[in-house]
């Protein structure tokens, strides 16, 4: 602990908590019993990486959500359960695991000049969320209050309201009033 401390500015943590947790408590349901995780030592695991990554978010070593997906218990498009991870059990606030998730990660890839950040010259990856994940980091997992999705700079996910609001009544002359359409890559986990 004492190294990386003295090498903060050059290491990073990047830990895979949330799989840790998920393969405890819900890879029950695809026929990973709990009791066989915790036998094979991922509780004993689980504590020692909450304790030790509590004690570098203490001492100032960079800790970024990392994690490993695509398994049917921690499937892709549920990585900000790692954000409540940071919080509920690794002390941080919800402002510095957001920091964390977008500026830190840009750093980490080497790409802080340009990533991470909403400002001119970066690429533009924003989400419209309907609450403050400020106030409850768990909303960025409700995947019905992420309204607006943009990657590089283009929608991704959004319905005809989020657009523009129609100038009078239902109806909108550029926007026609049709259902909202989700695709295969915006599934509700």
């Amino acid at each position: 602990m004492d190294m990386l401390e003295d090498k903060k500015t050059k290491h990073i943590v990047a830990p895979g908590l949330n799989w840790l947790i998920a393969t405890l408590y819900d890879a029950e349901a695809f026929g990973y019993p709990n009791t066989k995780a915790e036998q094979v030592g991922y509780k004993k695991e689980l504590d020692a990486a909450i304790a030790g990554l509590r004690e570098m978010h203490r001492r100032g070593i960079v800790v970024l959500p990392g994690g490993d997906y695509g398994f049917a218990w921690t499937p892709h498009g549920t990585y900000a359960r790692d954000l409540e991870h940071f919080v509920n059990l690794l002390g941080f606030t919800p402002h510095e695991a957001l920091i964390a998730a977008t500026r830190g990660v840009a750093a980490q890839m080497m790409r802080g000049h340009e990533l991470g950040r909403v400002q001119p010259g970066y690429y533009a990856d924003c989400i419209l969320v309907d609450g403050n994940p400020l106030e409850d980091i768990t909303i960025l997992q409700d995947h019905s209050k992420l309204n607006v999705i943009c990657i590089n700079g283009r929608v991704h996910k959004a319905g005809r309201k989020e657009y523009v609001a129609p100038p009078d009544g239902d109806r909108h002359v550029i926007v026609p009033d049709l259902p909202e359409v989700k695709r295969d890559m915006q599934k509700q986990y």
